[in-house]
C-alpha cells in the first residue's frame, strides 16, 4: 500500500507555529525566587539551561521520526506522508501511505531496522482507510517497506507485519520501539469508550478491551522483525486466557485463545514508549482520561490496571488477578500526575502524556545525566524526572519544568547526537539539548 512519492498527491501544509520558548513568567519567578501567583511554591529549575531550536519547519501534522544510519531524520505526518530530513536540513517526501485520518487516527509511528545499512527497512504504524481496505475492526497495521537509494520508499515492498487492531475511534496508539533483545514492541490503545468519570470510588469500566486477551487493544505487543511470533512471548504457549467480549462495554466472559504476539497488558493508550539504553527496560507513557496520566516500566506477562485503575488509584491492585493466567496483582506506575492542580503529593498541571527519552551521555552536563524527559501533548510543557539510583523508578519529587513547547510535542526521540528531538503536531521537530 506505499506509495512513492512520484504518485502522491500534495495538500496543504499548515506554517510553522513560533518558536518554543520557557515562559517568561516562570523564568522570571525562578530567578526571583518568589512564589507564583495564588501563593503556590515557584516551580523549581531544571538540572541545568537548555536550548530549544526548530530544525524543521513547514511540514504536515508531524506524528512521529526516527534517525537512519547516516544521520537522515525520518519524519512521518499524520495525513500519511513519509518525509526525509537530510543532515543540511534539506526535506524531501519518500513516499506516503493510504490512512484514515478521522479523530487520533492515521500514520502514527516509525522505527528504523537496526539492520537498515544492509535491509534498507523502515517499519511503520498506521491506520488503514476505508478506501484500502480498512475496517473498524481491523484499521490499525505494523508494516515494514523498504527506501531505496533514491530516498524513495519501494512501492512494492511493503510487507504487513501485525493487523486485526481496532480502530472505531481514538486511543489509537501508534507506539514502534526496537527493543535491545531485536523484537519490534508496539503500543496499541484500547479504541476509546471513555466513561468520563474519575476513576474513584472504583466504578464499572465501559472499555474492557485492555484486560482482556482474546485482542491487540489496550496492549504492549511484540513481534519478531519479520513478524513472527518470540517463542518466548508470555502468552505464546497459553492455550486458554480470558476472553473479549464482542464490543468495548462487554465485559470479559469465559476463555478463548489468545493472541500469542501480547506481551503486556492493561493499558489505556500506550503510544509513546522507549527503552532505557543502559538497563533495556521498557518505559510507556500511557494517556489517562480525566484525572491522572502516567508513566510505567513495563513488565513482560503482566496486567498494568487499565481499566481497574488510573495512575495509582481506582480498584485494589489485587484485581488484575482476575484474570486467566493470573499474573499478580496490578503493575504500578512509576510516576503519575493529576489533571488541574498538585494535591495530595501528586504534582499537577498534567493533562495528555507523551512519553519521553532518557537523558545521557557526553552531549549534556554531568547534572543531567540519568535523567527522564517528557511532555504533554495539550499543553506544550517538558518535565524531566530524576531516575532512582537503579534506574528502575524515578525519585519522589523530582519532576522540574524544563520550557513549553507550543503546537502539542507528540514524539520524543533521541539523536545520534545525544540530543532530543521533538515531533510538534503543528508541523515541526524541536531539537532540546543543553544551552544558555
Amino acid at each position: 500500500m506505499v506509495r512513492s512519492s512520484a504518485d502522491a498527491s500534495r495538500r496543504a501544509v499548515a506554517p510553522a507555529r513560533s518558536r518554543t520558548r520557557l515562559p517568561a513568567l516562570a523564568a522570571l519567578l525562578l530567578a526571583a525566587g518568589c512564589k507564583a501567583p495564588g501563593g503556590a511554591p515557584a516551580a523549581q529549575p531544571p538540572p541545568g539551561p537548555v536550548a530549544f531550536a526548530d530544525v524543521a519547519t513547514g511540514l504536515g501534522q508531524a506524528t512521529d521520526l526516527a534517525f537512519l544510519p547516516d544521520g537522515r531524520m525520518v519524519i512521518v505526518e499524520k495525513g500519511g506522508a513519509v518525509k526525509l530530513r537530510a543532515a543540511g536540513g534539506a526535506i524531501s517526501t519518500a513516499g506516503s501511505f493510504p490512512v484514515d485520518t478521522r479523530s487520533e487516527k492515521g500514520l502514527l509511528g516509525v522505527a528504523v531496522d537496526p539492520g537498515h545499512a544492509s535491509s534498507r527497512r523502515i517499519f511503520f504504524y498506521y491506520s488503514l482507510s476505508d478506501a484500502a481496505g480498512g475496517t473498524d475492526l481491523d484499521r490499525h497495521r505494523v508494516v515494514a517497506a523498504t527506501l531505496g537509494a533514491a530516498g524513495t520508499l519501494d512501492a512494492g515492498s511493503e510487507r504487513v507485519l501485525l493487523r486485526g487492531l481496532r480502530g472505531p475511534a481514538n486511543h489509537d496508539g501508534g507506539a514502534l520501539a526496537v527493543g535491545p533483545d531485536g523484537n519490534l514492541y508496539v503500543g496499541v490503545g484500547d479504541t476509546g469508550c471513555n466513561s468520563g468519570r474519575e476513576p474513584e470510588p472504583p466504578r464499572p469500566p465501559t472499555n474492557y478491551f485492555a484486560t482482556c486477551l482474546g485482542n491487540g487493544n489496550g496492549k504492549v505487543l511484540r513481534i519478531g522483525l519479520d513478524g513472527r511470533i518470540p517463542a518466548d512471548n508470555p502468552l505464546a504457549s497459553v492455550a486458554r486466557a480470558t476472553a473479549c467480549g464482542a464490543t468495548c462495554g462487554t465485559p470479559p466472559a469465559g476463555t478463548a485463545a489468545p493472541r500469542a504476539d501480547v506481551w503486556a497488558w492493561g493499558f489505556r493508550n500506550p503510544w509513546r514508549i522507549a527503552f532505557d539504553p543502559r538497563t533495556g527496560l521498557l518505559w510507556v507513557g500511557d494517556v489517562g482520561e480525566v484525572t491522572y496520566e502516567e508513566i510505567t516500566v513495563a513488565r513482560a506477562g503482566r496486567h498494568h490496571g487499565w481499566p481497574w485503575r488510573e495512575g495509582g488509584r481506582g480498584w485494589p491492585v489485587s484485581k488484575c488477578r482476575e484474570t486467566v493466567p493470573d499474573a499478580g496483582d496490578c503493575v504500578e506506575p512509576i510516576y503519575f500526575c493529576r489533571h488541574g492542580s498538585a494535591a495530595d503529593g501528586i504534582d499537577g498541571d498534567c493533562q495528555s502524556i507523551t512519553g519521553g527519552a532518557f537523558v545521557d551521555g557526553p552531549a549534556w552536563p554531568a547534572a543531567w545525566q540519568g535523567h527522564y524527559l517528557f511532555a504533554d501533548n495539550a499543553n506544550g510543557r517538558v518535565w524531566s524526572l530524576r531516575l532512582t539510583a537503579d534506574r528502575g523508578g524515578v525519585v519522589a519529587g523530582s519532576r522540574r519544568e524544563v520550557g513549553t513547547i507550543r503546537g502539542s510535542p507528540v514524539s520524543i526521540r533521541p539523536g545520534p547526537d545525544g540530543l532530543l528531538y521533538v515531533a510538534v503536531l503543528s508541523g515541526r521537530v524541536v531539537r532540546i539539548g543543553p544551552g544558555p
